[in-house]
């Protein structure tokens, strides 16, 4: 006769399945999610005006949180996400966004015009960003710190220029895309930035974790005043109040990737330097506080074709704005204007 199992050990079955049903429920949420959001979906392709107004960008985002649902609807059905997207080919570069096709029609077309005068867009059915290469190479950007950290926003000129400049001079059969899949956020995912610059005007982690670990050793318990570790180490005063500049301002969850392909087979090194070219000009926003470092092989094929979002990364409107614009220097590389 089988003796049945300890308690113990059946309960950690059950927990073990009860976590593996949740996890397998909840990539199939996400999987119906992204596949609402891609049906009847559009490109609306962006001319370049004339003469483009450094800080309309910021007021352009500004205008997408209005598309945040309400809560009981992001509950069920998710938030949708827009994508920002740099396409490149041999004759130039061209600004792009992929519109979901919950968003109703004319609206994203009629605030581009609103915050970038003299912009004309021209809206088609969606496509891939890149065409299917013999060749391709590809990668991922993300934050090297806690994403309360904030990403430099302070240029002497567009920095949006080494990019156009990394996407320009491709040759016929190569293409390349640099993709920002981005989404508003609101609710309890804000408010890590408030308790990071607590913990750091106290001198603690604010993790669980090391509150735990306080409380059972000796001394752990730290008995400054509050604020009196940022006055004693001034750099803790300079990242407090980086970090809660940045908490002030609205946030979007952010997914950045970059793909180049190419229909000749013996075009591997190339891609692989152009690609690397690509993910060094990040490099422009990079602060004493943050950076965005390279995840190279990450990005799993037909992720970027799909504008499949995960959970991303949180950046402000400024921050945004610096990398997602419309280039308003004059002599940006590759650029064709209205």
């Amino acid at each position: 006769m089988i003796s049945p199992l300890p308690d113990p050990v059946l309960g950690g079955a059950v927990l073990g399945s009860v976590v593996a049903f949740a996890v397998a429920a909840r990539a199939v949420l996400w999987r119906w999610r992204n596949a609402r959001f891609a049906r009847n979906a559009r490109l609306v392709e962006i001319a370049v005006p004339p003469q483009v107004e450094p800080g309309s960008a910021a007021a352009w985002w500004s205008q997408v949180m209005g598309l945040t649902a309400p809560r009981w609807k992001r509950a069920l059905f998710g938030q949708p996400h827009l994508s920002w997207e740099y396409v490149a080919d041999s004759a130039s570069v061209r600004v792009q966004l992929w519109v979901p096709g919950l968003v109703p029609p004319g609206l994203i077309e009629k605030a581009i015009r609103s915050a970038w005068p003299g912009a004309t867009v021209t809206t088609r059915p969606a496509e891939p960003p890149t065409p299917r290469g013999v060749r391709t190479s590809r990668g991922r950007m993300t934050l090297a710190r806690p994403d309360h950290y904030p990403l430099t926003t302070a240029h002497s000129g567009d920095p949006l220029r080494a990019l156009l400049g990394a996407l320009s001079g491709l040759r016929p059969g190569e293409h390349a895309a640099v993709q920002l899949l981005v989404r508003p956020v609101t609710g309890r995912r804000l408010s890590a930035a408030h308790r990071a610059a607590s913990a750091l005007r106290n001198g603690t982690s604010g993790s669980l974790r090391s509150e735990l670990f306080d409380l059972i050793t000796p001394g752990g318990m730290s008995l400054a005043r509050p604020g009196e570790l940022a006055r004693m180490f001034p750099e803790r005063a300079e990242e407090i109040r980086a970090v809660l500049a940045k908490a002030g301002q609205s946030r979007f969850a952010v997914q950045i990737s970059y793909a180049i392909t190419s229909d000749r087979p013996d075009a591997r090194g190339r891609l692989r330097g152009r690609a690397h070219e690509i993910a060094a000009t990040f490099a422009l926003f990079a602060s004493g506080h943050q950076y965005l470092r390279r995840l190279r092989g990450l990005d799993l094929p037909g992720r970027m074709s799909s504008r499949r979002m995960n959970t991303g990364y949180l950046l402000a409107v400024n921050e945004l704005a610096a990398i997602a614009h419309l280039p308003y220097d004059q002599a940006a590389p590759g650029i064709s204007r209205a």
